[in-house]
């Protein structure tokens, strides 16, 4: 029997790969796909079944309904989790800088501050939802930006610390030492010295916080009403006589996915070297 040729071996493993590769990308993409096909298909062929993958008409309704009802929601929830990821990020690189530099590597404090983000959201409802709604109802603070931020803080915080502490221990102490000999003091070493060392970290933690500030529903959902109601719940909440509104659904959760997506593409350059940060020791 003859033996296969080197080449051609080499050649079936490249035509594996890329028909891997191809079906990777198409399940990747489908759901998108779909969203988009969707948002602009008529509502009784969205409805109908077997699906239309490709449907032959088409229509803006769902995008005109969708653009008019998620105008404030959309700016509700870029103030809301802008807030909580710069300030979360912030707050996590002081804090991680302290445990850093100044607490032993095995300190059971830092599992704890991590444990609070352990707990599903729907599990915490009672005990921890309802204290917030009592707090906020009696201050009249219920369906304002402060009245979400402050909750996404208590989350978005203590993973900013992890983060930025595993980022922080990386960075070599003698440079520090130099800047405080020179007559720089402790505040001014970190933002000075560290800080520009730990950027792309720093964007990447920003990029996390945002993220999960962006996407969270439970505080929103219980904390909000109309004012600052935000784009997660106006989504859910996209309903007619028989369900869902499926197209304008879809629409939304496009619109959903840019601000992360364009944040994703502008930190592109940073993302893979302040996960490289996560990869060392911390």
């Amino acid at each position: 029997m003859a033996r296969r040729k080197p080449g051609a071996r080499k050649l079936l493993v490249k035509v594996a790969v890329a028909v891997l590769a191809l079906l990777t990308v198409v399940v990747t993409l489908f759901p998108i796909y779909w969203l988009v096909i969707t948002s602009i298909a008529p509502g009784e062929v969205v409805m109908t079944y077997p699906p239309h993958f490709i449907p032959s008409t088409f229509t803006l309704e769902w995008w005109e309904y969708t653009l008019k009802a998620i105008r404030e929601p959309l700016i509700n929830s870029l103030i809301i989790s802008g807030t909580v990821a710069v300030v979360s990020s912030f707050t996590g690189l002081i804090a991680g800088y302290g445990f850093a530099r100044f607490r032993r590597p095995d300190d059971k404090v830092l599992f704890w501050i991590l444990s609070i983000r352990f707990m599903p959201a729907i599990v915490a409802i009672i005990p921890y939802y309802l204290p917030y709604y009592l707090l906020f109802s009696s201050l009249r603070m219920l369906d304002t930006h402060l009245a979400v931020i402050i909750p996404h803080l208590t989350i978005g915080i203590p993973f900013a610390v992890w983060m930025m502490r595993g980022v922080i221990v990386s960075v070599p102490r003698d440079l520090e030492e130099a800047a405080l000999v020179d007559g720089c003091t402790r505040l001014g070493a970190v933002l000075r010295i560290v800080f520009p060392l730990v950027l792309p970290g720093f964007l990447v933690t920003m990029l996390f916080t945002f993220i999960w500030s962006w996407n969270e529903f439970m505080y929103a959902l219980v904390l909000t009403d109309v004012k600052a109601r935000v784009l997660t719940v106006t989504i859910a909440g996209m309903r007619e006589a028989h369900g869902l509104m499926w197209g304008a659904v879809s629409a939304a959760a496009l619109i959903a996915t840019l601000p992360i997506l364009l944040l994703a593409v502008l930190l592109q350059k940073y993302l893979i070297s302040g996960l490289a940060f996560y990869g060392m020791k911390g």
